[in-house]
């Protein structure tokens, strides 16, 4: 009918009865793991052989669950089935990446379905107690948050998904095309200028800022609100990187200068950003540049390693204070790419992309700041209204596989 398959949303799935593991129905068990993994391992596998036998470089969109993440939030059959799932996600992430296929999965909480609520009224009780039980306050779950999430996945801006330069820059850029109004906050003055003149100074400013001192990061939080009247969102993109080396010579004059760019200085943005959504009243969206160093060790400096594991509980502590105001709180975690702060020509640019197809599982692209820079866009977007707490990694699968 269409010549190929670029995209599957396996997305089919059935609940078992709650009750104690002591009286287990293995008859309904069956049942479950038959619809929620074995049927999606078939759907995969055929997909799969759709798109390598094509030569197509598809995406592979599986529903999962809260349940996948967490035990005790559901059935003991259903929650075995999606945990199953996510280990396949996982386990055909690492074979399918050399083809360039991506597979990943998209995990709701409650939400009101034909398969959580057989009425209207039921409805209403899935989204009471989503709204009782939940973090993020003011929004319920609905079907079409969880259909623009797996559309992301699928779509080619998260192509690498399974300030001033850089990733700053293609930030500021992709989000003024989407209608927004920037300020650039960078301590490179002449970088930021010019930055916000190409962009056009009636979409983007520049404010020179020393994230380290706080005095200056409130006041460039206070000039973005008198500028623009509120603060929607905030991107904690800066960061340093430290001289990597073994622990036993760890240099703490530099391991503090990265915590405290890293880490002291997201936290005062964070601070003084949350405070101008809260005394607004407005539903903001705070998101942080972290790194797949947050996810797992050896792939980085060791003080670079600990800033960014550090940032991302930041995130998620933020994120449990927060939603109460509608707020919601997010990483993206980029595995390496060539920038200023990676790259300092051209050449080491090519070394560093050169060095991520190499160890990498997802073949065939490299890393850009703009895949960053989209996936930012995304959850700061209100397409990812439930999403907070959250750490969106960049890397192609590595993270997950850890190749040896």
């Amino acid at each position: 009918m269409h010549g190929k398959l670029d995209v599957l949303f396996s997305n089919a799935g059935v609940l078992d009865t709650p009750g104690s593991i002591l009286d287990l129905n293995l008859e309904h068990f069956d049942r479950v793991m038959g619809v929620n993994v074995r049927g999606a391992a078939a759907f995969i596998k055929h997909a799969a052989r759709a798109m390598v036998g094509s030569g197509t470089r598809g995406s592979i969109v599986c529903t999962t669950s809260v349940t996948a993440e967490i035990g005790g939030q559901g059935p003991h059959g259903y929650t075995a089935s999606k945990h199953a799932l996510l280990g396949l996600i996982k386990s055909a992430c690492g074979e399918l990446g050399k083809h360039g296929i991506r597979v990943n999965g998209v995990a709701p909480f409650a939400v009101a379905t034909a398969m959580t609520s057989r009425d209207e009224e039921t409805a209403k009780q899935v989204e009471g107690y989503c709204e009782a039980v939940g973090i993020l306050k003011g929004v319920a779950l609905k079907p079409n948050h969880v259909a623009k999430a797996a559309l992301f996945l699928a779509s080619d801006d998260s192509t690498y998904i399974s300030g001033a330069s850089g990733i700053g820059a293609e930030s500021a850029r992709l989000f003024t095309d989407h209608g927004a109004k920037v300020v650039i906050v960078d301590i490179q003055e002449e970088l930021g200028q010019n930055v916000a003149v190409s962009i056009g100074k009636d979409k983007a400013s520049y404010y020179k800022c020393d994230i380290t001192n706080e005095t200056e990061v409130e006041n460039a939080v206070k000039f973005t609100v008198e500028m623009h009247g509120k603060l929607d969102v905030l991107f904690s993109n800066a960061g340093v990187l430290d001289t990597p080396g073994s622990i036993l010579d760890l240099n703490l004059e530099h391991f503090d200068r990265v915590m405290g760019v890293n880490v002291r200085g997201a936290a005062a943005f964070i601070k003084h950003a949350a405070r101008a959504m809260v005394g607004s009243g407005t539903r903001g969206s705070i998101v942080c540049t972290t790194s797949v160093t947050a996810e797992i060790g050896g792939q980085g400096p060791h003080g670079y390693t600990a800033s960014k594991h550090a940032l991302l509980g930041l995130i998620k502590s933020a994120c449990g204070e927060l939603g109460k105001h509608g707020i919601r709180v997010n990483g993206v975690a980029p595995f390496a790419v060539a920038t200023s702060m990676t790259s300092r020509d051209e050449e080491t640019a090519k070394q560093v992309e050169g060095y991520c197809e190499a160890v990498g599982i997802l073949k065939g692209v490299a890393l850009k700041p703009n895949h960053v820079a989209k996936a930012a866009l995304f959850l700061a977007s209100d397409d990812s209204i439930y999403i907070s707490g959250h750490n969106l990694v960049l890397d192609g699968g590595f993270s997950v596989v850890k190749p040896l």
